[in-house]
Order: structure tokens, then sequence, then C-alpha cells
């Protein structure tokens, strides 16, 4: 269960820091790399657990972007999660769906669990439509903010 993103700066498991521009850029633009590279890559069932968790690590850096616009370092996927879902910059929907991911590519990574062929398209359809929401928060809140860049 996700906490109060409180909980989090409390635990050191996030800090507040200063905005750092240059690695949200930098996190976005890996995040776009990463997906282009799986777009052209043809899935098969044997290889979905890895290609799972670079989708997932994809999702990760795009979100941990906008979490560094704000001047915040994550030290824990769930203080991300937190951190999205209480500045509402997710729908309660999209954050769920980002969090089951992590708990599923927490499984794979620790457990060695399989991530089906099916889950892995459900994911990677899923960033191709996250990717560019959290790309027009990251302009908008760039704009919004003319100090940020």
């Amino acid at each position: 269960m996700i906490k109060a993103f409180d909980h989090y700066l409390k635990e050191n498991l996030a800090k507040k820091t200063v905005p750092n521009i240059s690695m949200a850029k930098s996190l976005l633009e890996k995040s776009e790399i990463r997906l282009k590279r799986i777009n052209a890559t043809k899935i098969h069932d044997n290889e979905s657990s890895i290609i799972f968790e670079d989708l997932y690590e994809c999702l990760r850096e795009a979100a941990q972007s906008l979490m560094e616009l704000y001047g915040f370092k994550p030290y824990s996927h769930e203080a991300l999660v937190s951190f999205l879902n209480e500045n509402k910059l997710l729908t309660m929907g999209k954050v769920n769906t980002l969090n089951n991911f992590r708990i599923l590519r927490n499984n794979s990574v620790y457990k060695a669990e399989k991530i089906s062929l099916n889950k892995c398209i459900e994911a990677l359809e899923f960033a191709k439509l996250l990717l560019p929401e959290i790309k027009k928060k990251f302009k908008d809140l760039t704009n919004e903010n003319p100090k940020i860049i």
C-alpha cells in the first residue's frame, strides 16, 4: 500500500532538493529513447519479462523527470508513485496501473517471476499513452515556471 508522500520524506526514502532541470531533461530523453528501442523490437514470450522491466524503467524515468522539476529525489519507487498521486500529476487510474507495474517489476527482478507476453504488451501500450502525457506535463511545468529552465 502506497503511503502519503510525507511518510517517504520522513523515512529518507525521498529528499527535498533543488530542482535539477538538466537531470529532469535527461531522464525524459532516456525514457523516450528506451521506448523507441522497445518499439523497434518484436516481443517474444521468452523475453517478455526483460522487456517489461525495460518498459517499467522507461515509465519510472519519465515520471521521475517530473519529480525532479519539483525539486525532489526519490530513493524508493513507492515514493515516486506517492508523489505522482499526491501532486495529481497522473489520474488515480494511471497511478494504480503504474503501481501495479512497479509490483510486477519488483517480483520479476527479485523473485524471478515471469511476466506474460500479454502483460508486457499491456505495459507497452500504457507507455505509449503515458509518455506523451508526461512530456506535455513537463513542457507545461517548465513553461509555467520560466525560472525552471
